[in-house]
Formats: structure tokens, sequence, C-alpha cells
């Protein structure tokens, strides 16, 4: 381990930078790992500017850091994206570098500082003890969509869990789309706060006295609720909050319909009910859409449509720092929204305008793909400028950012396009390592489920894993256990997935390896282990680090059998077969987002919808009350 001393310097977006490296010439010469990109103080950027802390001056090398990272205007989002871009702590140095003005890998980074931090001073924390449910809230008569993501956002970047609105006046608080058609007795859109409350007799740290009728003082409050419709009504993809989380923008679609994309300015309290864990008398807007950048807290939103057909898979991807989105439809194009939340001198320069479709992307704004059918959401690798997006027709395809033309080795064909060969979930993309990770329930060359490995810049360039033998169901997007993000020991990393093979019967979990240049191992995985508990479609796979130090995967097979929810220990890079924690959650779950950044009570919880009951719930391991 060779030490680099106290270096310094400027960024172009004139930050001050402090660099700590710690370089390992364990994969090759070109190979230089970076343990923590540091950001100790943002002296004239941008809003979109976020900060991390490791050793400062002076400290001993390795030394645990005297501060806790710093807040900024910014807080945390975990929205869906940021289960599909990845960025490990190790990596060639010159990527590491490219990606100092992307706003989500500043994120990912300062989480991994943040856990460091809090690791070191955190009690010894272990699992094994079934999960609590802290609250459970109706959305009405529809509910997410499966695989779909809420989004959280936590105001303090020192993530100390907050509870209502502080000044500026935005707390911590969830989204949840609402996969039904809106009304007046039916929100598209909530959200709630007071979050890090909890069930009678638990230490929830938002709990309140209840008053009768109103608020039972141990679950989340619903902090707005809209039905916002300009033509189908229903909300079928997961949001996407602004990184002050003052907007949130999503689809809006519904069957033979135009897709629309809106940008909402919330205002707290608009659609509440009398009863705060009630959502179902929301604020309808059906007319008089913004016609510029709506205003933080005013309520307004605005309205832009995406062609001529609906959209039901492709979540809005947005690009921060360019301030534009990248949306799919069920037709096989891929729109470029420019002016999202109006972050940047280009939009307020220009009178703050609503989001509008860039015309220098495809024709008029909509590129076509060459998809014939439904596009997954699209995700953009800021490292090598391009943009990948699946499709139904099994297929992986990737766009230059710049010119919008076809990369090499585009399309990729990973499924046979059948009822379950298609691919269903965005690709996952290692922007650090440049590789793109994308799943199929059948494969076009010989029927069993595969998760394709390929190079970002090269998509002929890839390795295939086989799942499944056979199968009737969509597979879903895989998750890398901890190690690969900051481990230099290759036998440590694995990639975990989880299928059902409608053939034998079962469920399988896969831990794929790696060599040490990082390029998966093709054909069967050597890690797998059956569950005979029958085939089911499975969640996306969540795995996160918990405050106490253990990392662990969460996946939910899409049935009302008992347990359907699991927890597994995936520390060290361990290939688990024993379960240590169970729940059951309706039919399944949508997909789970995490919020474990901080000591204090209830940091190691997951939020998401309950298939079949319709709801929204949030879940604390026990261990941590």
């Amino acid at each position: 381990m060779l030490e680099f001393g106290e270096q310094y310097g400027l960024w172009p977006n004139s930050a001050l930078i402090y660099w700590r490296w710690n370089v390992q010439k364990a994969f090759s010469a070109s190979l230089l790992p970076l343990c923590f990109l540091c950001v100790l103080g943002l002296f004239g950027c941008s809003s979109n500017g976020q900060s991390l802390n490791t050793n400062l001056p002076g400290e001993q090398p390795g030394a645990q850091p005297a501060t806790q990272p710093t807040e900024h205007a910014n807080g945390i989002v975990q929205d869906w994206s940021m289960h599909h871009l990845i960025y490990p702590q190790i990596g060639e140095i010159n990527s590491l570098i490219a990606l100092q003005d992307d706003p989500r890998a500043i994120l990912s980074w300062q989480e991994a500082v943040r856990q460091r931090f809090n690791r070191a001073r955190a009690p010894r924390h272990f699992f094994g003890q079934q999960i609590h449910r802290d609250w459970s809230i109706s959305l009405g008569t529809g509910g997410m969509a499966p695989a779909m993501f809420p989004a959280k956002f936590t105001f303090d970047t020192s993530a100390a869990p907050t509870c209502t609105a502080v000044s500026p006046a935005v707390p911590d608080f969830i989204v949840y789309t609402v996969n039904a058609v809106g009304s007046s007795s039916q929100p598209n859109i909530v959200a709630f706060d007071n979050l890090y409350s909890g069930t009678a007799g638990s230490t929830g740290i938002c709990n309140r006295t209840p008053v009768f009728g109103v608020d039972d003082g141990i679950s989340a409050t619903t902090i707005w609720s809209y039905n916002i419709k300009a033509a189908g009504g229903q909300v079928a993809t997961s949001p996407a909050p602004s990184l002050d989380g003052t907007k949130v923008a999503f689809v809006e679609t519904g069957a033979g319909t135009t897709a629309h994309f809106h940008v909402l300015a919330w205002k707290s309290g608009d659609g509440v009910a009398a009863n705060l864990q009630t959502v179902t008398s929301p604020k309808s807007i059906t007319s008089g859409f913004d016609a510029s950048a709506p205003t933080a807290g005013s309520g307004n939103v605005t309205d832009l449509p995406l062609g001529s057909t609906s959209d039901t898979l492709s979540s809005p991807f947005i690009d921060y720092a360019d301030d534009s989105a990248y949306i799919g439809n069920d037709t096989g194009q891929l729109f470029r929204i420019n002016f999202v939340f109006c972050t940047t001198s280009a939009c307020t320069g220009a009178g703050s305008p609503q989001p509008t479709l860039d015309n220098t992307w495809g024709s008029s704004g909509a590129l076509t793909t060459g998809c014939p059918g439904k596009l997954t959401g699209p995700v953009v690798d800021r490292h090598s400028g391009n943009v990948f997006v699946g499709c139904s027709d099994g297929k992986l395809y990737g766009f230059s950012t710049s010119t919008g033309t076809a990369i090499t080795g585009s399309p990729l064909t990973v499924g046979n396009g059948g009822a379950d060969g298609g691919i269903v979930d965005p690709p996952m993309i290692d922007t650090v390592r440049g590789f793109a990770y994308v799943v199929s329930g059948a494969s076009g060359v010989s029927g069993p489920q595969v998760l394709v490995q390929a190079s970002t810049s090269n998509l002929s360039s890839n390795s295939t894993a086989t799942l499944a033998a056979g199968g009737s169901f969509n597979v879903h997007a895989p998750a890398f256990n901890d190690a690969y993000f900051s481990s230099g020991t290759s036998s440590q990393w694995l990639l975990f997935d989880v299928t059902g093979d409608s053939v034998a019967n079962h469920l399988t979990e896969y831990g794929i390896t790696f060599n040490g240049s990082h390029v998966m191992t093709s054909g069967p995985p050597a890690n797998s282990h059956q569950f005979p508990a029958a085939a089911f479609e499975v969640s996306p796979i969540t795995t996160f680090l918990t405050t106490g130090g253990e990392d662990r995967l969460f996946e939910s097979a899409l049935s009302a059998f008992i347990d359907n929810t699991i927890s597994l220990n995936i520390s060290g890079g361990a290939f688990p077969t024993v379960p240590e924690s169970f729940t059951t959650e309706g039919s399944g779950t949508t997909g789970i987002v995490v919020d474990n950044a901080s000591v204090s009570a209830q940091a190691d919880s997951l939020y998401f919808g309950v298939l079949a009951s319709n709801t929204a719930v949030k879940l604390t391991q026990s261990a941590f009350q």
C-alpha cells in the first residue's frame, strides 16, 4: 500500500479538494484504486455540489475522520437510478477523476464516507432477528407497479433524521407513485414525512402524542397527495426527485394514451385529509399546468406530452449535471428533455422555461431506437458518454449522448423477445470500471435465463452467465455485495440475482464471480442455491451495508406465500444459503430503497410498496430498535 501525502488542488468547479490516495497495484499497472474521493469545501460551486470527508490534514493515515461530512443545500436522493448506476471506491484514477462533476458519483462516495464514519462510532450490531414493521399506509385502490421504486429524500447530508419540515422547509420524506387512474378520491403520487415513527412499544424518534381521528402518533404522516391528470391519469413508473428535494419528476400514462412528463413543485399540506394517515383526499390538477419552471413550494406542475403512445415501463432518468432527462415509451422512442428542474444558468438565463424536448436529439427530441416495443428506464453513463436502455425484444441498446448514434455492438441480443424473454429492468452500469449488466428471462440463443456483462464502449465485448435452465418469469436487476465496491480481494466480489425456474419448480439464488480485472465469469455460476418454495418472479435485489458493518441482501418473491420477503447476510464475500430474517408482505414487494446512514434509532430502514394490499411500508431490523 503506497500512501500519497497531503495534496491539494482545484477542480474545474472551483472546489478545494483534499486528496488521500491509497494506491495498490493489485490488478494491473494501469489500475489504481482510490479508496475515497474527498471534498472538504465547496467554494463557489454550483447547486449540484456535494461534499465528502476522510482524514483531515495532519491526521495519521487511516485515522478516523475528525468531523462528519458537512451539510450543504442539497440532501441525499435514493431513487431507482441509484440501484442502476454504481460507483466503486476502487478503480482506475482517470475513471474516478472523470466523474468529479457527476452528482450521483459524489452522492455515492459521500455515502461511503458517511458509513465509514458511523460504523466507527456505532456499537456493533448483529442481525438474525425478525424484521420489524414500523408502519403501513394504504395508497387507495391502487399501489406501486411491480419492480418500481419509491424515492427517498434525506434533508441532512450528515443523515441526522428529520421528522417534519425544517428550514428550508424540506423534511425527510418518501415519494410513492400509484399505478391507478387518479380521481378525487385516488391519488397517483403521494409523499410521507415523520418517517422514523414506529409501532407501539418501539423507540421511533418521530413518535407523537396520538390524536383520535387525526394522527395515530406511531406512523408516517401524509405531507402531500395529488391526482395529476393530463391524459391517462396513472403513474406506472418510478419518481425522480430533484437534488434539493423541492421538486419531483414523473411520467403519467394510461392504456391507449400519450405519456406525459410532469415536474411537480409540491406544496406541504396539499391534498392532506384530516386523518394524517389517509391519502385519499388528493388535490386534483387536471388543467392550468405551469408554462414555466414551477417555483418550489408553489404546488404547481408542468406538463409535456411524449410522442403519441404510453409509457408503462420506463422511469425518467435525470442527468442532474445537465438538468436533462431521458425517458422511453412503449413503442421504442427515447426522449431527451431539457430544463427539468431549472438548476442551470442555461435555464434561468432563458427565463426559467418549463421542461421542453431537446430538438437536437433524434427527431424533435425523440430518438427512434429500433426497439419495436417497450423500453426500460434508460441509464446515462457520464464516463463513456453513452446512454443504455433495454427493450421488450430482448435486446440492449446503447447510444452516444452527444450524437444519438448507436455505439459499437448495439443492439446486443440478450433475451429471445418472447413473453418472458424481454428486458424488463433498466441496465445496471459500473461507470468506474466500464461495464453494463443486463438480465433477461430467456436467452435468444439456447433458452436459459441469462445475465450479461458488456463493455460500455463496445457491447460486442461481453460475458454471459447462464442462470436457470428454464423459466416463465421475468428476471429483475441483480445487485453487488459491498466487497465489490470496497475490497481489493477479487475472490470476495459477488453479483447476486435470484430466478424462478418453472421447469424444476424452485427459486435459485446465484452469486456470480469475477476475475482480477472485474470480468464476470461466464457459464453457470459456481455459487448457486435452490429454495424449494416453488417458482415465482422475484423483485429486484437490494443490498446495503448496515451501520453495524453487516452486508445485507433483500429479495421478495412476488407471491402471497408466507415469508415471501427475506434477508440474507452476505458479509465478507459470503454466499449464504440460509435466510436470517423473514417477513410476509402481501403478494411481494416493489423495489426497495434503504435509509441506513445514521447511528440514530431506525437508521437501517427499508421502504417499498406492497403488491395486492396497495400499501406503503417501512421496515426496520428489530436489532436496531
